[in-house]
């Protein structure tokens, strides 16, 4: 009961002294806000755009339909006076979708005018969900306002990834697009799909189709069909989809339909982990080539992600064709390892695709090409090591979301480790080259992890991990942050997403929200020729 009324005077004290400092109710909290005086009663919102473009009338229906979340208050009086108009102009048609994109956007609010002033529809659909944040429902009469306010704003990292694991457990197509939804929500721009591992391979091919015979099930296999819509959805987002295939370790599943493409090695076979890639064999070469030259143009993003992590080298020199091989070339596992990898980047560059890996390459001693883009998931000082070689860079070990205690903090409440993501700047103890470092991402792998508690274990976690990419890096105040995550939280459950408290409070919802693992909007397969096309 004591922590309790403790905790209740804390969020009261961080609330009160919030509105001073972030007076707005906004996550991710806003590059530069100067604050209006009126508060403007509304029933009814229109948003009008000065472009034709169907990827950003997705998302204006979207939040649309999600401006007010209480069906009971009337929103549709077209000659009401609290009816408003939000006009949106956007100075560029160009829908190209890649690394870099400008994505700030200017926010006016004042009576009689609402502005949305973008270069981009990816700007514009990050204005759109802070627009969607400002608005307010009093319970007492039952009413919608908005705050008048000037927002200029855009992210510290134009890299703000989510990895997502669908080899471990199998998570469905429908489900993904709700995953999007909740990425969407929260301003990521990554949707980093591990999509293969050691354990599954559920991924189609027409020119391999046995590769699924790796997959759990077949039921539990992405289609290109599938591929495509997800794709396209993300676009919808402003979300780049970029697919990982883990190689050469943790290749295990490649081989149960071709078991020649893998290494044999009895003692370490019992972990399936173990086993990595025959690399002995040009014909995997071959394989990879084939297979990536059919994959990747489902994938528009000029970045491939190849794993590289957790290779067992003792497999190699365990297997008589590949040691022999090795012996041969007069090479040591090292030396394999960088063989494999310059292999690979002839095949990425023959389908003109920049490569992303961990980090395990370079600590085994591999020299990678300096256009690869390293994901660092072991530590700082690795990070630093890395950025001090000239290697662009980004940032997960602080952001595991599958641990219990992932920055050595124990909380008494589980929730409560969304304040160590928080706090885990990309450039703490980074003394040098922190230019380097793009921005990062947060991870959940999945070995107990599937559609049924993908949400709760996520949210509102990955809260304090959006903000941290995309906010100045001064906002970085636990306490201010705490009401303004609180609040998002609740909209974020009553937009569907299984969003909960930390804290006490209440939430107000409608009576008959169900939480389904559908996305809040269905494409058509027009629209997704349309978006994918443009």
């Amino acid at each position: 009961m004591m922590k309790e009324i403790v905790l209740f005077f804390a969020v009261l004290v961080a609330i009160v002294i919030g509105q001073a400092n972030q007076p707005l109710n906004v996550v991710p909290y806003p590059q530069q806000v100067e604050m209006g005086s009126c508060n403007i009663p509304v029933t009814s919102i229109l948003i009008t755009s000065n472009i034709e473009s169907t990827t950003f009338s997705v998302s204006m229906e979207r939040y649309t339909n999600l401006f007010f979340p209480f069906n009971n208050v009337s929103n549709s009086e077209e000659n009401d006076s609290s009816s408003i108009t939000l006009e949106v102009t956007i100075y560029s048609d160009d829908e190209t979708l890649q690394f870099g994109i400008d994505e700030s956007y200017n926010l006016v609010i004042q009576e009689e005018s609402y502005q949305i002033k973008t270069a981009t529809i990816y700007g514009a659909m990050r204005a759109l969900e802070t627009f969607k944040q400002l608005i307010t429902y009093n319970q007492l009469d039952n009413s919608y306002s908005i705050q008048c306010v000037s927002i200029s704003d855009y992210p510290r990292y134009p890299w703000r990834g989510f990895m997502v694991d669908t080899a471990r457990h199998f998570i469905p197509k429908n489900m993904i697009l709700h995953m999007i939804d909740s990425l969407g929500f929260s301003k990521f721009n990554v949707l980093h799909w591990h999509i293969v591992d050691a354990v599954s391979f559920p991924v189609e091919s027409t020119t391999y189709p046995n590769l699924t015979k790796g997959a759990f099930s077949p039921s539990a296999v992405f289609s290109h069909s599938d591929i495509e819509e997800v794709v396209a959805y993300a676009k919808t987002y402003g979300i780049r989809v970029i697919p990982e295939f883990d190689i050469p370790g943790h290749a295990a599943a490649w081989g149960i339909g071709y078991p020649e493409l893998v290494a044999t090695c009895p003692d370490y076979a019992a972990n399936v982990n173990n086993i990595p890639l025959d690399i002995s064999n040009p014909n995997t070469f071959t394989f990879l080539q084939n297979f990536f030259s059919e994959i990747s143009p489902l994938f528009f993003d000029n970045y491939f992600h190849t794993g590289g992590d957790e290779l067992v080298t003792g497999c190699w020199t365990e297997d008589p064709t590949i040691l022999n091989w090795m012996t041969k070339m007069g090479f040591s596992t090292t030396d394999a390892f960088q063989y494999f990898e310059n292999n690979l980047d002839n095949i990425m560059k023959s389908i003109n695709r920049t490569k992303i890996t961990w980090n395990d390459p370079i600590d085994y001693g591999v020299q990678l090409n300096p256009e690869t883009l390293v994901q660092v998931w072991s530590s700082g000082s690795d990070l630093q090591g890395i950025l001090n070689s000239g290697y662009k860079a980004l940032v997960s070990f602080a952001w595991y979301l599958d641990k219990q205690v992932p920055d050595g903090k124990i909380h008494y409440e589980w929730q409560d480790t969304w304040q160590d993501f928080y706090a885990a700047d990309p450039t703490v103890n980074i003394t040098s080259n922190s230019n380097n470092i793009l921005g990062g991402e947060a991870t959940m792998w999945a070995e107990q992890i599937n559609q049924v508690n993908w949400d709760v274990r996520v949210w509102p976690r990955a809260i304090g991990i959006a903000e941290r990419l995309w906010s100045s890096q001064s906002i970085n105040t636990v306490s201010l942050a705490l009401p303004r995550i609180g609040q998002f939280t609740c909209d974020l459950s009553r937009r569907g997403i299984q969003s909960g408290p930390l804290f006490p409070d209440y939430c107000p919802m409608q009576d008959d929200l169900v939480f389904t693992m559908k996305p809040n909007i269905k494409l058509s397969n027009s629209e997704i020729k349309l978006i994918l096309n443009k």
